[in-house]
């Protein structure tokens, strides 16, 4: 039970350390010409934060991520 334990408290701690450095980057001026590539490795650590979530809540959680990512696509007009 222990070694759960510490497996846990060390995912929390790589998905806080990557919001963490996508925070600074952002704020930093760094993100803003190449986002895609900068933010890129930092995705797969909130991809992992999701195993930390509630099952019961999981879907839900995909679902309102689904929305927020259509509602960003319709609401900001990119030029690419």
């Amino acid at each position: 039970m222990v070694a759960a334990v510490s497996r846990v408290d060390a995912v929390r701690g790589l998905v806080l350390a990557a919001g963490v450095a996508v925070l600074v980057a952002d704020l930093s001026g760094l993100s803003k010409a190449e986002v895609e590539r900068i933010w890129l490795p930092f995705g797969v650590w909130f991809a992992v934060g999701g195993a930390l979530l509630p099952a019961g809540s999981r879907r839900w959680w995909l679902g309102a991520q689904a929305v927020i990512a259509l509602a960003v696509n319709h609401v900001i007009a990119t030029s690419w």
